[in-house]
């Protein structure tokens, strides 16, 4: 069963290789997950590279109800062999085991091999969601028990594509709780977590995103109501922040997505570009030569009129971003766009 119904090429062809061998100077573009009538959103999705260059994605399924934030979900997984091209039969991840849902999926590759498969149990709409991991020894096949890292008697949320390990080893798994950005933090691969700082700007921060620069420290960009992305900088491996600033990743509240261009050095940011607007359109990227103190390159990915797409989420491939994030129009779909590196300098 192929989980397909719309296959736009934006350029013509594209390989049947395996991941490792994906045409960087190709544009791909199609709905990767479609909605039906008892499947009312795919949401929320991150995709890892397998050992055998096999791509795992993982999303957030509803599969009853309207496709509220809160209404029944799983996270389940398709592999694709041939770069993203083709994707197998669908199959579940982490089953709902959650009041409501589980979601956001972030992956992340442990040292002793094993897959990190960090995500949200949601038990109640505002009292009660909770950082949970899982992990997998044979690369996505099998997922082991839960382990839980925040609070009881918290709503703790996660975004989707997240979690980070710097330069000497520790691990960032970025949060957010009433109002409050933060980061946990495990330096013994997952074993015990503790907080970082809390990071709060004016009203309030949600869904940060993370990523380690050049000269060691780490910059966080936040979802804020102020009229676009803040950021902080930390000094000590995400354990304290600067205090928050206003970035020109204007916009409004909707998270972002941050990763590094692997052939450039630079910093590649994702997110929606429209102050002042009611909706989420266009979805835009963005350039910083400078680690993150200027963006240029400002280049719109999705800007139809009366549709919106939210919550980007970036894997490089040799020099390929795959890019997930989902639409509104027509449903709730989840889209993956396949863009090289060169695309975001054009």
């Amino acid at each position: 069963m192929w989980f397909r119904t719309l296959c736009i090429f934006i350029t013509l062809g594209f390989t049947t290789a395996f991941a490792a061998s994906i045409e960087t100077d190709k544009v791909y573009r199609e709905v990767v997950v479609p909605t039906g009538p008892e499947n009312p959103r795919n949401s929320e999705a991150a995709i890892i590279v397998l050992d055998d260059d096999t791509l795992l994605l993982g999303w957030t399924e509803f599969y009853a109800g309207s496709g509220a934030d809160h209404g029944p979900a799983r996270i389940s997984g398709l592999l694709s062999k041939d770069g993203g091209k083709t994707w197998g039969d669908k199959y579940t991840l982490v089953e709902n085991d959650g009041g409501r849902n589980v979601m956001e999926v972030n992956f992340l590759r442990l040292k002793d091999k094993r897959i990190a498969l960090f995500y949200c149990q949601k038990n109640t709409e505002s009292t009660d969601c909770r950082v949970m991991m899982r992990t997998s020894p044979d690369e996505g096949k099998t997922w082991g028990p839960a382990k839980q890292i925040s609070p009881d008697n918290k709503y703790t949320g996660l975004t989707n594509g997240r979690s980070i390990r710097l330069s000497y080893g520790r691990i960032l798994l970025e949060a957010w709780q009433i109002g409050d950005s933060y980061c946990y933090l495990s330096d013994d691969d997952g074993e015990t977590w503790r907080e970082s700082q809390r990071v709060q700007p004016g009203n309030g921060s949600w869904e940060p995103a993370c990523i380690e620069l050049k000269d060691g420290r780490v910059l966080m960009l936040m979802r804020t109501g102020l009229g676009g992305q803040y950021q902080s900088i930390s000094e000590d491996g995400g354990k304290t922040w600067t205090n928050p600033t206003a970035t020109t990743l204007l916009g409004t509240a909707a998270p972002v997505s941050i990763s590094r261009i692997p052939s450039t050095g630079d910093l590649l940011a994702i997110w929606n570009n429209n102050p002042g607007a009611s909706t989420r359109n266009p979805l835009t990227a963005a350039i910083s030569k400078d680690e993150g103190l200027s963006w240029v390159q400002i280049r719109n990915i999705e800007e139809a009129p009366g549709d919106a797409w939210a919550y980007p989420a970036v894997t490089w491939v040799n020099e390929q971003a795959l890019l997930t994030y989902f639409n509104y129009q027509g449903g709730l779909a989840l889209y993956l766009q396949m863009l090289p590196a060169q695309w975001f300098y054009e």
